[in-house]
């Protein structure tokens, strides 16, 4: 049902992403088309200015030239001069501006007298003929406004301003026109860039969805192989020391039989306990070793860390030491990964390790668990408040012995070196005395980089 929903829920990600490429896409069409129709309304008003500063500049130097224009003032004889252009299809009225902004002169009467805005001075100290678009002003048409500078014949000296009120009938069209012409040209470049993009990006989250589909093979295969030699490491680990595990089996199981066949004639309560004992210590053995072949937790995994490793332990364990009155504690420094090959191994030493010292100290006492990232390894420490081992147990701490020892320590420290050694660790005491013992397991780090690892 999970991997149901997922796919639901996957096959939702292709079609939103396209259609936010194709809202996108369609905003930059919009957005560059509204940016050329501006462009091009500009281009379409400054050709009508240009050719009317031609114009302009024609009619004022005829009229100054006219002999019954010149000797009217100079505002009037440029009105006058201006006002023959007035035949122009198209031209609505004429006002002439002095250099500063004033209102001069100007036909028809009743148009705004006003002086020059602050913009309209802007542009017209810059020289330059130039309109603008007034928009319609009634139901009958609109109306374009032309400023056009009147310069001196002989050095061009800029002498006014005059401002042609233009029927904006033709102008009009051409937006028209212009405006049809780019729907049409943002239409195409849309669909056909939508079937582009389309293409290219169904493409390519097909490319991912195979790649990705490939990775998680892959991935799978590994996992699957990580388990497999997890589960290869854990059995050749244990045909490693079943010798010591049938050797230590060997003497609770004879005194069990003797029991047995006894048919608990001549026994005493002691007797009976140390069955019971014996029968528990076979018990813990095979349970400690078999766990290790049991515990599937990790095997498709690639690392252990020590906090996992702690929440391992404390979960096992935690109820006993309550249980004893113990205080039991850990400490853990940096990440400390273990391989998965490694980890179940290590689980099981360091398991025994508590068992031991759980065994070893007394109520009330204090077990701790340290895990550490060293250089290149994992420094595992349990240490504890018991009596400490006798010389004599130091000697063969780690050899089999022919005698169990009452509860035991599990499935013993001999079997527990052996279990080291094959996963290229280091077992070993660190001190034992009247205040307690440390036992470290010094355990190679997960080198991330190492693909066999």
């Amino acid at each position: 049902m999970e991997t149901r929903k997922r796919g639901l829920g996957s096959n939702w990600i292709a079609p939103l992403a396209l259609a936010m490429i194709v809202a996108l896409f369609g905003v930059m069409v919009a957005v560059a088309s509204a940016q050329l129709r501006r462009d091009l309304r500009e281009r379409v008003i400054q050709r009508y200015a240009d050719i009317w500063e031609s114009i302009s500049q024609f009619q004022v130097i005829k009229g100054l030239e006219d002999d019954l224009l010149s000797g009217l003032r100079f505002e009037d004889a440029v009105v006058y001069s201006l006002m023959e252009a007035q035949d122009v299809e198209g031209a609505l009225g004429v006002q002439v501006f002095s250099p500063d902004g004033g209102y001069l002169a100007g036909v028809p009467f009743g148009l705004d007298e006003g002086p020059l805005d602050a913009d309209q001075l802007e542009q017209f100290e810059a020289g330059e003929p130039w309109g603008r678009w007034v928009g319609p002003i009634s139901d009958s048409g609109s109306e374009v406004e032309l400023f056009v500078p009147i310069r001196s014949e002989l050095d061009e000296e800029i002498l006014a301003l005059a401002r042609f009120q233009m029927e904006g009938s033709l102008v009009s069209e051409e937006f028209a026109a212009i405006n049809s012409k780019l729907a049409k040209q943002a239409s195409v470049a849309f669909f056909g860039g939508t079937i582009l993009v389309s293409a290219v990006f169904l493409w390519s989250f097909r490319k991912l969805r195979l790649a990705r589909r490939e990775v998680e093979a892959r991935a799978s295969r590994l996992a699957a192989a990580n388990a497999e030699l997890a589960m290869v490491a854990k059995t050749s680990a244990v045909g490693a020391v079943a010798s010591h595990l049938i050797h230590g089996l060997r003497n609770p199981l004879a005194g069990i039989r003797e029991h047995i066949a006894s048919d608990g004639q001549g026994l005493e309560s002691e007797d009976w306990d140390d069955a019971k004992q014996a029968a528990r210590r076979m018990q813990t053995m095979i349970n400690e070793v078999v766990d290790v072949l049991r515990n599937e937790s990790i095997d498709d995994r690639e690392t252990l860390s020590g906090f996992e490793l702690r929440d391992y332990l404390q979960s096992k364990y935690e109820k006993r030491a309550k249980e004893k009155g113990m205080d039991f504690g850990f400490r853990v420094r940096g990440e400390a990964l273990l391989s998965a090959r490694r980890a179940n191994i290590a689980k099981l030493i360091v398991s025994n390790l508590v068992e031991n010292a759980f065994d070893a100290t007394p109520v009330g006492g204090e077990v701790e668990v340290r895990i550490e990232e060293v250089t290149d390894a994992v420094e595992i420490t349990v240490l504890d408040t018991g009596p400490g081992f006798s010389e004599r147990a130091k000697e063969g701490l780690f050899q089999a012995s022919e005698q169990s020892s009452g509860s035991g320590a599990g499935i013993g420290l001999a079997i527990s070196k052996q279990l080291a050694r094959h996963i290229g660790a280091d077992l070993e005491l660190l001190r034992s005395g009247p205040s307690g013992s440390a036992m470290r397991l010094l355990a190679p780090l997960m080198d991330l980089r190492d693909p066999n690892e």
